[in-house]
């Protein structure tokens, strides 16, 4: 098995900096709000695809959380129009939730049982460990279904310009000490050497490899970074389960 996940990332070595999209064709799948409850009130979905929550009458919102709270992924006004949001990689990454549920409520309703939520089903994950650099934490996630022989890519946000980067990849989750924050690919199966643009990004399209499903794949990348403490940032960890 190393072997065949060996082959993809000789792929990904020869393919930096080139862009792909991913193969799921998006689907808008509808909410209503009925009186006092959103129908249906629990809503599985695939990465990519987008919600139009349908307004009906009154004022409600759509507020991400299982309660009320500070910061919500998504906060929109349920009023006169509806309203539409787009489960996607990057919105996944940028707000993880456990198992990739997305509870969410009307703020007014709330106490009169007005919730929902949208479980979206996505063979990406983040796993965390990120250390902040220049821009922020660097961010890497993917996108693609990750079925056998479509096509897929591994994208790196908000790391520090035209800089060198390691991606390591493994088949494992660990956890070792590195330039003053956590690798989680331990043990490393093999690592790629690259460069990030001038916008601090890089993307790496690949062909998800045949005989490789139910594997599971981490990744994390190190960069180059001056402001970052022992002169290196983290990007944080991410899972891609082949299917």
């Amino acid at each position: 098995m190393p072997s065949v996940i060996r082959s993809m990332f000789v792929q990904l070595a020869g393919a930096v900096l080139l862009f792909t999209v991913s193969t799921h064709a998006q689907s808008t799948v509808v909410v209503d709000q009925v009186g006092l409850t959103f129908v249906p009130q629990d809503t599985t979905i695939e990465c990519g695809d987008e919600v139009q929550w349908v307004w009906d009458f009154g004022f409600h919102t759509v507020t991400e959380g299982a309660t009320p709270g500070p910061d919500p992924a998504f906060d929109y006004t349920l009023i006169l129009n509806d309203v539409f949001h787009t489960f996607d990689t990057k919105f996944l990454f940028e707000f993880p939730r456990d198992g990739h549920v997305y509870d969410y409520t009307c703020v007014p309703h709330f106490s009169l049982g007005m919730i929902g939520s949208i479980t979206v089903n996505c063979p990406w994950s983040n796993e965390g460990s990120a250390k902040g650099g220049a821009l922020g934490e660097p961010l890497l996630y993917g996108t693609g279904d990750l079925t056998p022989s479509s096509s897929a890519d591994i994208r790196l946000e908000n790391a520090s310009t035209d800089s060198v980067a390691i991606l390591f990849a493994g088949l494992s989750e660990g956890s070792a000490p590195f330039k003053g924050g956590t690798l989680v690919p331990v043990p490393i199966l093999l690592s790629i050497n690259l460069v990030t643009d001038s916008a601090g990004e890089f993307v790496l399209p690949f062909v998800v490899p045949t005989g490789a499903s139910g594997v599971d794949v981490y990744l994390q990348t190190a960069i180059a970074d001056p402001t970052a403490s022992q002169g290196a940032s983290l990007s944080n960890a991410a899972k891609m389960s082949l299917q």
